[in-house]
């Protein structure tokens, strides 16, 4: 097989999340060939995704040494530095993938999402220049939209930056069956009533252990992953995808050969301790330090698991992360995200899948009374000791200073708020949606709010038209 070969055959396999079959073909490259740059940059990528940031960074730089003028290993070496804290290498990384390839649309957003910009900035004529590019393809035009967004909002432009937001989402393709959930959620809610939390009492694992943030994207679930995660008996996991894959595995223990929900009728209270291990194992295995006694899974789409969470761990913490409902819309729809939340595309199926969010949380706190703890965004940025005095309490442990300190703490952050927990909090993002007042008005009325009209104000036109 050349040379060719074995790196696609190895990148097909690294894109179907194949990391050990990815990682045996790019060291056999390098055992030929150490100083191969792709096998060096594809490696790093691996390393990325097995947590192993630092070797990720030693073969990701060597690949670049080797060829300079890759205007890929730029970039994804500024998103390794970017969730590693390290934002000036980042900023800089990002910029060099752009100087080395102007029409680089990811590496304007990824630049964009770190920089407050200001009238004037020259990536704003840059990104302006782009998009009037009628050969750009939908991908790359819906970076560019995306970066167009951002640039208006941070200088004010509210109307234009909703247009270039609109545009960004419908480019990115991305669909979502609304129906589809709706179905799911009413499976949970019919299987997963009060019987069942008395049945399953006694079951599964006593461990304190786990502890689970849960709650809309964007609500404020990283802000609180990083203060607990300052705590040093705390390890913050992140966004893990371990419940998903447990509750698809209540199908292999179920009499009811069925998808979840549907199985947990035919579970029996044995079958959770199994469950309740194979959990565990997967979240010890993160953790060195053997202090730690509760370790955070923040992917707050776990609230959809709250009813299994509870029969496999009956002292598991879980904490349900609140904000302003239009803020936290509004604030999906800004962020492109990579995967796994194709709803924030569209301002209709995001309106729904926020009712569907609420009405499965409001289940869950009449099932499990004073078992869930719900954290509001504004009252933490408006009274922070007390809300993180309230949050230990409840997770059992005592109040340290540097849980205040929160920005101060190094680790990774993989999500779309790194750049926000690597600073004091800050209030801007509060009352954000009152910007866009005529853009929201059918969300609103979707998630049942009413919102008074903006004064117009018209003469303005876009520096980005």
């Amino acid at each position: 097989m050349s040379l060719k070969e074995s790196l696609e055959t190895g990148m097909q396999h690294q894109l179907a999340a194949r990391y050990p079959q990815a990682e045996a073909i790019y060291l056999e490259i390098l055992e030929t060939d150490p100083e191969q740059p792709d096998a060096n940059h594809l490696l790093g990528l691996v390393r990325m995704e097995q947590e192993r940031d630092q070797e990720a960074v030693l073969l990701m730089e060597k690949a670049l040494a080797l060829f300079p003028t890759a205007s890929h290993f730029h970039h994804n070496i500024a998103g390794l530095y970017r969730r590693m804290g390290r934002l000036d290498e980042a900023e800089a990384r990002f910029r060099e993938a752009i100087r080395l390839k102007a029409d680089y649309g990811e590496a304007y957003q990824g630049l964009a999402e770190m920089i407050k910009f200001k009238s004037g900035d020259p990536l704003i004529q840059q990104v302006a220049q782009q998009l009037k590019r009628k050969e750009l393809d939908q991908g790359l035009r819906s970076y560019f939209h995306f970066a167009a967004g951002k640039i208006l909002d941070d200088i004010g432009q509210y109307r234009d930056a909703f247009t270039h937001y609109t545009q960004g989402n419908t480019l990115a393709n991305r669909k979502f069956d609304s129906n589809q959930f709706r179905s799911l959620v009413k499976d949970i809610l019919y299987v997963s009533g009060r019987s069942q939390a008395i049945r399953a009492e006694g079951a599964g694992n006593d461990s304190e252990t786990p502890t689970f943030i849960v709650g809309m994207p964007r609500s404020g679930t990283t802000l609180v992953e990083q203060i607990l995660a300052s705590h040093s008996k705390v390890f913050g996991a992140g966004e893990l995808n371990d419940m998903k894959f447990i509750a698809a595995n209540t199908r292999q223990l179920s009499r009811f050969k069925v998808d979840y929900p549907n199985t947990i009728p035919g579970l029996q209270n044995t079958d959770y301790a199994a469950l309740a291990a194979e959990y565990l194992k997967r979240i010890q295995a993160l953790v060195e330090d053997e202090n730690v006694n509760r370790i955070v899974d923040k992917h707050p789409l776990n609230f959809q698991f709250i009813g299994l969470i509870f029969s496999m761990f009956p002292n598991a913490k879980i904490i349900h992360t609140v904000r302003n409902p239009l803020d936290t819309c509004l604030s999906c729809y800004f962020q492109n995200f990579t995967k796994g939340q194709d709803y924030s595309f569209d301002l209709r199926a995001l309106g729904n899948f926020y009712n569907d969010y609420r009405r499965l949380m409001e289940h869950w706190e009449t099932i499990y009374p004073g078992r869930i703890i719900t954290v509001k965004y504004e009252d933490v940025l408006s009274g922070q000791e007390n809300e993180t005095r309230r949050l230990l309490g409840f997770m059992g442990l005592e109040f340290e200073q540097q849980c205040l300190d929160f920005h101060q703490t190094e680790r990774k952050v993989s999500t779309a708020s790194f750049l926000q927990v690597r600073k004091p909090l800050y209030r801007t993002s509060e009352k954000r949606w009152m910007n866009y007042r005529a853009e929201l008005a059918e969300l609103a009325r979707i998630i049942g709010l009413k919102i008074e009209p903006p004064v117009t104000i018209s003469g303005r036109n876009s520096i980005l038209s």
